[in-house]
């Protein structure tokens, strides 16, 4: 991918599924980077966690969102007593 100048490049994308025990968990990142030229040249980039969609043992489907400020550490140990991992 070419990136021109000033540009800006936001997606949301699925990660790969990870499955711990009876769940499996695929990740919902979302992904920005850009470029820009003025007094030289820069680009930067950020990958963060939004939210996670868990499939149980039973194939039952659900969806889980970070809260603003929250760690996905914490909505997995969640998920994890919820399923008595």
């Amino acid at each position: 991918m070419e990136l021109r100048e000033n540009e800006f490049i936001d997606r949301v994308v699925m990660g790969p599924p990870k499955t711990i025990g009876s769940i499996t968990f695929i990740p919902i990142l979302s992904i920005s980077f850009g470029c820009f030229k003025s007094f030289g040249a820069g680009f930067w980039g950020n990958i963060s966690p939004i939210a996670f969609i868990t499939i149980d043992e039973n194939k039952d489907v659900s969806f889980y969102k970070l809260a603003a400020g929250a760690e996905p550490h914490d909505i997995m140990d969640e998920i994890c007593r919820r399923g008595n991992i």
